[in-house]
């Protein structure tokens, strides 16, 4: 543990978040109760910490090194986010998405993965006006992110824009577009209009470069 850090909150949100990273081997022994517990004294952790040092780990990516590089909160955190989405515990995506949102600066990198969380689990909660004007309001302000144009593209076919979809979808849609690890998803998304819509030539182009992203992983 960093000798500098000064909330006594650290041990206990480590603690709590290992028995959950633990639990997951036994899958009827890890709980949403306990995930969320855990989240939320990471949560205080960093509030805790902030108000004895207001400059603390303003950036999510700082915040393993701020701690020492003890913890590695990335990793947990995907598993948390994962294992809500898997449980089906949509509100609890939305509200620890926000608070994800609201507690880092991200001005060194965007939010997306919570953005996009956040608007999938809006949609699978059948908040359809919310998650579409939610979706427009991340694009509208982050316009170059392309996890943003994916989770607008994927809501308007879902739910029948599919003109609206096909915009977007041309817009980012570039010939020098290169699937990788920050464009994937906006391929997937393009791929299931075109499915919808039954482009074929389309479809194919795209699966073409899904298929040399996943077969450049796999090496």
């Amino acid at each position: 543990m960093n000798k500098e850090l000064n909330s006594k909150k650290w041990e206990d949100a480590a603690a709590k978040m290992r028995a959950c990273h633990l639990s997951l081997l036994n899958p009827n022994d890890a709980k949403v109760a306990d995930w969320k517990e855990a989240f939320n004294t990471f949560v205080r952790a960093i509030k805790e910490e902030r108000s004895f040092d207001p400059a603390f780990a303003p950036e999510f990516n700082e915040l393993d090194q701020a701690t020492g590089n003890t913890y590695g909160f990335y990793d947990i955190m995907e598993e948390y986010f994962d294992f809500l989405e898997e449980k089906g515990a949509w509100s609890d995506v939305i509200t620890s998405c926000e608070e994800m949102i609201s507690l880092f600066k991200w001005e060194h990198k965007l939010p997306s993965q919570y953005m996009f969380r956040k608007g999938n689990a809006l949609e699978k909660s059948h908040q359809l006006k919310e998650a579409e004007a939610f979706g427009e309001y991340w694009l509208a302000h982050y316009p170059q992110d392309l996890y943003a144009a994916a989770s607008n593209v994927f809501l308007k076919a879902a739910i029948g824009k599919v003109d609206e979809a096909k915009a977007i979808t041309e817009k980012y849609l570039r010939d020098d577009l290169v699937c990788n690890e920050e464009s994937d998803s906006f391929f997937m998304a393009a791929y299931r209009l075109f499915e919808l819509t039954d482009d074929i030539n389309a479809k194919q182009r795209i699966e073409k470069k899904i298929t040399e992203y996943q077969e450049l992983m796999n090496k």
